[in-house]
């Protein structure tokens, strides 16, 4: 079984630069140039294609793992400056030499190209040389067709227009939200509720978070940092009063509306006098129509240190719809008094203090 997850720091560097390399080989066989100088114009262009690193907007970087945990080899897909809309690259795909052989770039471009139908993305384009007849056949299989290419041309373009999703049908995609994360107090512990996936609070304040999550894959997607429990949150398995900071960010949406005053007095009951309950989340309207039961909200998220998280959260789509005042009300019948609140057309951030 393969298995695509997003790539740490440490692997994104190690492989980034190994793709580099490749990439600079691949170039200079093309053109007839010198690797090296084919490797400096790569570099070059690094700020400008991935001003953000491994957390630039629009691109995605995966790892492929099999069952035991063994690292099998990467795949990079990404918006290239100036593409049309709706189309992405597949800038890279790499199988270890000693897992070649066994259906894994099958099955990790099966995934990638999976998981593109969900972010708008109509067609994918790639480049290959024109002697790597393995890879070709591979895309050929996949579904990509070659692009008229000059007699004696050295490398092809290939392209696969994506099938559109049943879920699209479903679905309706409101404008991608841009979110600043700012003003995480800097308590001892902060528990996250919901902290799996994307673990934006994790990402902040790393060893000091608590993330729980319901999920135990939602947690081990989630970065490195944080202590990560299992665990429910509308019965907390901690003591009264133990934390001075409860957050959850994009992560109510996620709940039923009878779950949530039981979370709500949960984060109450944990909390110490004077503690805050910090909360993002979607402005969801109500509900129109029986045909579309699902709503997705694309984001970019800017954190503290500078870095950038693209990602997206999509939920059933309730039918009485859920804005600021809806949680506001829960809030303060679990006797939450709303200290501040920021909202747009479609997020918002609400501080509730314990008094």
């Amino acid at each position: 079984m393969v298995v695509l997850r997003k790539s740490t720091q440490e692997e994104f560097d190690r492989w980034f630069a190994l793709s580099m390399e490749r990439q600079a080989e691949d170039r200079a066989w093309v053109n007839g140039t010198d690797p090296k100088a084919e490797r400096a114009q790569l570099e070059a262009m690094i700020p400008v294609l991935l001003p953000k690193g491994m957390d630039s907007p629009d691109h995605a970087f995966r790892v492929a793992r099999d069952e035991a945990g063994n690292e099998l080899g990467f795949v990079w897909v990404g918006v290239a400056p100036g593409a049309p809309e709706g189309t992405c690259v597949l800038f890279d795909v790499h199988v270890h030499e000693a897992h070649r052989g066994r259906g894994v770039a099958r099955a990790m471009l099966e995934q990638m190209l999976e998981s593109l139908k969900g972010d708008a993305i109509k067609t994918v384009v790639l480049y290959v040389r024109a002697d790597n007849a393995p890879a070709r056949a591979l895309y050929t299989k996949l579904g990509f067709v070659e692009e008229e290419t000059p007699e004696g041309a050295k490398d092809l373009q290939m392209r696969k227009t994506l099938e559109p999703d049943p879920e699209d049908e479903r679905a309706h995609t409101f404008e991608r939200q841009h979110v600043v994360v700012s003003g995480l107090p800097s308590t001892r512990a902060i528990l996250d509720i919901g902290g799996g996936g994307e673990g934006v609070i994790g990402r902040i304040a790393g060893e000091r978070v608590i993330a729980i999550d319901r999920l135990r894959q939602e947690l081990e997607e989630a970065p490195a940092g944080p202590l990560k429990i299992v665990m429910d949150a509308r019965e907390l398995g901690f003591l009264d009063k133990s934390f001075q900071t409860v957050t959850a960010f994009f992560s109510l949406m996620y709940m039923k509306a009878e779950d949530h005053p039981r979370v709500f007095e949960e984060a109450f009951r944990v909390l110490a006098p004077g503690g805050r309950f910090l909360v993002w989340d979607a402005v969801i309207p109500p509900r129109t129509g029986e045909k579309r039961d699902i709503v997705v909200f694309p984001m970019t998220i800017d954190l503290p240190d500078g870095k950038v998280v693209s990602t997206g959260y999509g939920v059933r789509w309730p039918d009485g719809g859920r804005d600021a005042a809806y949680y506001r009300h829960v809030a303060e019948a679990a006797q939450f008094e709303v200290v501040s609140e920021h909202a747009t057309e479609r997020h918002f951030a609400m501080e509730l203090a314990k008094r």
